[in-house]
């Protein structure tokens, strides 16, 4: 008596499914702690920065555009250490501050963290998903007549 489709491999079919969630899951986590590794979250005064850039994102975006005389009044009416800092820094300096205004528009202190968790789903969807495509493709290479 000849088996059923679905009955072929259910038992290869479990196996392949679990194989395919554990594998999504650790792989998924093994990727996330790399960048984890690889990128850590911002220090506690880089985080206070780009707060401070968020908070006063007119006033700051006004002063890096100033002529430098006025940009030097300016700095001097301030009582943040920001300005007359930026005065002293160098031109490559100063455009790594400018990146960092300009990224720091939207910033929220715990945006690394989200992001850390979106990576993880976005890797697990992936992988799972992908894991599925096999188990269906071994599903029907199983069911070809003359493959048992």
């Amino acid at each position: 008596m000849e088996e059923a489709p679905h009955e072929l491999g259910d038992t290869v079919d479990h196996w392949v499914g679990r194989f395919s969630l554990w594998g999504s899951i650790l792989l998924s986590t093994l990727v996330t702690v790399i960048y984890c590794l690889g990128n850590p979250p911002d220090s506690e005064e880089v985080q206070r920065m780009r707060t401070f850039f968020r908070e006063n994102v007119m006033e700051v975006t006004q002063f890096i555009r100033l002529p430098l005389q006025e940009m030097e009044q300016f700095a001097s009416r301030q009582p943040h250490p920001f300005y007359k800092s930026y005065l002293r820094a160098s031109v490559n300096e100063k455009r790594e501050i400018n990146a960092q205004i300009h990224n720091s528009v939207d910033y929220r202190p715990a945006q690394y963290w989200f992001n850390t968790v979106f990576l993880w789903l976005m890797c697990f969807a992936t992988v799972w998903f992908l894991g599925l495509i096999v188990q269906g493709v071994v599903n029907l290479v199983r069911q070809k007549p003359g493959l048992k």
